[in-house]
């Protein structure tokens, strides 16, 4: 009897195409950070300080509907100290992604962002690039003789099914 393989990234792509709006940036952001958690250690303070913040600035926008003063520091702040910290676009990247899917449409209209400068980006795209940093962040750490590209797959792997569970577990119940 052959045996069936559940493609988790597969499933979860599938499941992101029932979210949008204010649900599904509030996932990119929580993908965001789950994936950097990784190299928040090697971080420099001023850097992993205005990582909390732009995105503690972006939740709010979220909840309240619009930029917030909060949020145009806050992205300001994240770029400049992003500029002194050389070495880490994979982190500030997939914070800015992730902001940008979550908040893009509100810096623009507070004058942040210029409309030349838009993204198209997608919950999906933030999910897959969080696994892409996991997967490369392990096979960087992995031991020596270990094959990387197996450790690769397989943190990208348990990234997805992290990505699969926290989303189950924060569907809000449609019936309270």
């Amino acid at each position: 009897m052959e045996q069936a393989m559940i493609v988790l990234p597969v499933r979860l792509t599938e499941m992101l195409n029932d979210v949008d709006g204010a649900r599904a940036a509030t996932l990119a952001l929580d993908f965001a950070e789950h994936a950097a958690d990784l190299e928040a250690e090697a971080l420099t303070e001023d850097l992993r300080a205005a990582t909390v913040e732009y995105v503690a600035a972006a939740r709010e926008a979220i909840a309240s509907g619009r930029a917030t003063d909060r949020l145009v520091r806050a992205y300001e702040s994240f770029f400049a100290a992003g500029w002194k910290a050389p070495g880490h676009s994979e982190f500030t990247s997939i914070h800015d992604s992730a902001v940008r899917f979550a908040c893009q449409d509100m810096l623009i209209e507070a004058g942040a962002l210029n409309k030349i400068g838009r993204t198209r980006l997608t919950c999906q795209y933030i999910a897959r690039s969080a696994q892409s940093i996991v997967g490369s962040r392990s096979a960087e750490r992995a031991a020596e003789g270990v094959d990387r590209r197996k450790a690769d797959r397989a943190a990208r792997w348990e990234e997805a099914r992290w990505q699969i569970q926290h989303v189950i577990a924060t569907e809000p119940n449609p019936h309270e």
